[in-house]
């Protein structure tokens, strides 16, 4: 993917939430803003594909299930300056 600088964060989840610049979710009004306002942004289905993707998804999504990210990274925008949204349904 290009990143060469990459190391796991000691502090997991809960050190990483704490730091203010980082966003943790975002609320569907803001999804549909940047998909209203044709922004930059690059939306990925991390759900199942023919199990949820193929029955219905946000238009323009790109499906990366997350039992695949590893083969499927490759379809993540090249611009590291893309904001990535990423959204599941939890456990299912």
């Amino acid at each position: 993917m290009g990143y060469k600088n990459v190391k796991v964060f000691a502090d997991g989840f809960p050190g990483w939430e704490s730091i203010p610049t980082n966003v943790i979710g975002v609320e569907t009004g803001y999804v549909k803003k940047q998909i209203d306002s044709k922004a930059q942004v690059a939306i990925i289905d991390s759900r199942p594909k023919r199990a949820k993707y193929d029955k219905g998804h946000i238009p323009g999504a790109i499906s990366i299930p997350d039992s695949e990210f590893e083969a499927l990274k490759g379809n993540l925008p090249q611009d590291k300056g893309i904001p990535l949204i990423f959204y599941c349904e939890g456990y299912t």
